[in-house]
């Protein structure tokens, strides 16, 4: 198990509030993304602008970590679980009127 306490206080732009939420916050600037590292192991990397820039970003932190004194840490299991889009349809959307026009669509 890692000790996201040591984590925290050796690695540059990371926060820990165990009782806010149970993982180091990290960020890094290129790429610009936003990581969730787990004591189990586990690193959730967010923000990245395409697969390739993800994987790098993981890379990173997983370094950074290894770096501030977990040297057994691995890269492993790298794997994309969502992505997002966003789109602007110049005009307003309206929600209430959308759903009670498909309500058997919506909930």
């Amino acid at each position: 198990a890692l000790d996201l306490k040591q984590i925290a206080m050796r690695a540059r732009n990371a926060e820990y509030n165990p009782k806010r939420f149970a993982a180091v916050i990290m960020r890094i600037r290129e790429p610009k993304t936003t990581a969730l590292v787990f004591s189990n192991g586990r690193l959730v990397c967010a923000g990245a602008r395409s697969e390739e820039l993800s994987r790098i970003a993981a890379r990173k932190y997983a370094c950074i970590i290894k770096k501030v004194g977990f040297s057994d840490v691995k890269f492993l299991d790298f794997r994309i679980q969502n992505m997002v889009g966003t789109s602007d349809v110049r005009f307003p959307i309206r929600l209430e009127g959308l759903a009670l026009d498909h309500e058997d669509y919506t909930s």
